[in-house]
């Protein structure tokens, strides 16, 4: 008798079915290739120029994107235009890292209540739809996962994810290893399609 009515006290947990995790997470990957691919198409971003700029500069590009917020940096781009040039491991890594380390700037900011991270956290919740601001709740359950998805695809959200795992005491540790892994995820597909089949699908789009 107590088993079950510690069981009916149980709250019921957030959980995906796992067709439709497959689903979402195939619809991400779709979304995270096709969108930089668009983005340089219009920005006509030549490998030669991502290849005189090197590797530090698109170090410098990341981290002041994610860190400004607001300043439009085109990484993924630059990943996708020089992975013909540069070495692609090297790329994908100085890519993800340097957005990483933004991301650990802008959660230090929100974790220390800074004006800004709080106008930023007030602008999300108010900005995104029901939707979104509902899975906040499972995103502090699960830190590592959530971090990963919003990383690995191109979405708004992300741009304010550093300020607000910050501002809410999110376990930090989780929170930037689950944005490098999807940065390197993300990286990793752009550059692969950059570096094999590049000059076809943007001649397409």
């Amino acid at each position: 008798m107590q088993n079950l009515a510690h069981n009916g006290t149980q709250k019921p947990k957030f959980s995906l079915h796992p067709n439709a995790a497959r689903i979402v997470t195939v619809a991400l990957l779709v979304v995270a290739c096709t969108a930089p691919l668009a983005i340089q198409q219009y920005l006509s971003i030549s490998p030669e120029l991502v290849g005189a700029i090197g590797i530090p500069a698109i170090i410098l590009f990341g981290f002041i994107g994610s860190v400004t917020v607001v300043l439009p940096v085109p990484v993924l781009s630059l990943v996708f235009a020089g992975a013909t040039i540069l070495n692609p491991i090297t790329l994908v890594v100085a890519a993800a890292a340097s957005i990483t380390a933004g991301m650990a700037v802008c959660y230090i900011m929100g974790k220390r209540g800074h004006s800004r991270a709080v106008r930023a956290a007030e602008t999300s919740q108010q900005n995104f739809p029901a939707p979104i601001t509902n899975l906040y709740s499972w995103s502090t359950e699960n830190v590592g996962t959530a971090s990963f998805l919003l990383a690995a695809t191109p979405n708004p959200v992300f741009d304010y994810a550093g300020f607000i795992a910050g501002a809410g005491r999110m376990n930090a540790q989780r929170f930037l290893a689950g944005t490098f892994a999807g940065k390197i995820t993300q990286a990793s597909v752009i550059a692969f399609l950059g570096h094999t089949v590049g000059e076809r699908i943007t001649s397409i789009l």
